[in-house]
Formats: structure tokens, sequence, C-alpha cells
């Protein structure tokens, strides 16, 4: 009998023996999953902010309301729409969309045009600004129209019905951020360079970035722009747009 409880007794020794070098075996494995987790996941978020602080870095010059909607696009991972609008005559769109794809990914930025070879009035009357409120754009660049009102639009009224297609848009959208920039300079513009001054003025006042891509052209009196123009100044040449163009990816994509 005395030998039987002894074996009975080393069976069940020997079994929580067993027993608990497979528990703590199974725990080790356990943590040591947990721990590569949490270090993937850790690697994964300290990477992903890497990232990000780089994209915000590109974005550098973007006015802050910009900025932060961008922010925030990249951390629920949804795409930052901008959305050009001016006169047929921006050809550089498609040169700053692709430079934009190429620097942020399709993934992070989106990109709209809207064109309309009207006036600021008929636009206004039309309710074409409705038209940018629906595209929810969080940045809107606008070229508003000073060529097309030239002549039959006071740059009063120009400056009136940017203010209603601005409050329009930010009526369905807040949120939106608002850059402001001339249309393209012409050779003695005489009382075209006084729209493009209020203008500059208008965006001052309402703290709104003007972006003077004007500087990057020859001056309006050197007859050196005569080579950035169409012979009748009705639109830009391929120097002209390439000007246009450059200006404004060196302002999106800060390098």
């Amino acid at each position: 009998m005395k030998c039987l409880l002894t074996c009975l007794w080393g069976f069940v020794c020997l079994s929580v023996l067993v027993y608990g070098h497979i528990h703590w075996n199974k725990e080790t494995a356990a943590n040591a999953v947990a721990t590569t987790q949490g270090v993937e996941q850790q690697e994964s978020e300290e990477s992903n902010e890497v990232t990000f602080d780089q994209y915000l870095a590109l974005a550098a010059n973007w006015p802050e309301t910009a900025k932060q909607s961008f922010k925030q696009a990249l951390e629920s991972e949804q795409p930052f729409k901008i959305l050009f609008v001016g006169t047929t005559a921006n050809q550089w769109e498609a040169e700053v969309t692709q430079r934009l794809t190429e620097s942020y990914g399709s993934e992070h930025i989106t990109t709209a045009i809207h064109t309309y070879d009207q006036t600021s009035k008929d636009i206004v009357s039309e309710n074409k600004q409705l038209e940018l409120a629906a595209e929810k754009a969080q940045l809107v660049v606008i070229e508003p129209f000073l060529l097309n009102d030239n002549g039959k639009v006071k740059i009063d009224g120009t400056l009136a019905n940017l203010t209603k297609i601005i409050e329009d848009v930010k009526l369905s959208n807040p949120d939106t951020a608002f850059i402001i920039q001339p249309s393209y300079p012409i050779y003695l513009p005489k009382y075209y360079s006084t729209q493009v001054e209020a203008l500059k003025a208008y965006a001052e006042e309402n703290n709104l970035t003007y972006l003077d891509h004007w500087t990057a052209w020859p001056a309006t009196d050197n007859p050196e722009i005569k080579n950035y123009l169409n012979e009748d100044q009705s639109s830009p040449n391929e120097n002209g747009y390439q000007a246009w163009g450059q200006f404004l990816v060196q302002y999106f994509v800060n390098k």
C-alpha cells in the first residue's frame, strides 16, 4: 500500500510539473507574439508619423487652415481635394496636378478643375458658384476672371462677385480655404494692372493667400514679356504657361 501511494504521489507531482511547463511555454509564446505585434504596431505608427511629417513639410507654404485639413485627411486616410477655378486659358493645371500627384500620391491628393469663359457677373447670376460648392474641396485656388471682366465689369463689381462666390462655397463647406491669384500679365496693361493691385489688396484685407505669379514673368513694361504671350495677348504661349505652372508647383510642393 505504501509503495502504491508513493507511486501515485510521484505521478501527481510529475503531472503538475509537466502541466506547469506546458502552460509556461504557452504564456511565453503568447507574450512574445503580443510583444512583437506591439513593436510592429508602434513601428507602423512611427512610420506613418514620419510619412505624414514629410507630406506636411511639402505643404509648408499652404494656408494654415488648408494644412490643418490636410493633416486631418492624412490621419483619417481620406484624400484632400484641391479645386482650381479660372478662365479657359489656364492650361497650367495639368502640369500642376501631375506634380501634386507625383509628390503626394493620388491617394492623398485629388484635384478638380472648373474653367469659365464668362465674366464674374455672369457666373454669379447663373449660380455657377454652386457648382464649385458641390465639389466639396478643402482648398480652392481661384483666378477671379479679371481679364474676362476687363472693360465689362468694374473692379468693385469683380470683388463683390468674388466675395459672393467665396461666401456661397463656405456656406456649404465652412472649412474650405481659398487662395487668390491674378490672371496672366500682359504688356503695358494700363487699367488691368489697377484691377490686379485691387485684387491683391482685397486678399490682404480678407486674410486670403495671394499667389503673385507675376513675379515669375518679365515685368509688364518689358517688351520681353511678349515672348510669353500669343501675338494678340489673348493668352499665354508655351513659355507663359511654363512660367506660371512652375511658380505654382514650387508653391504647392515646397522643396
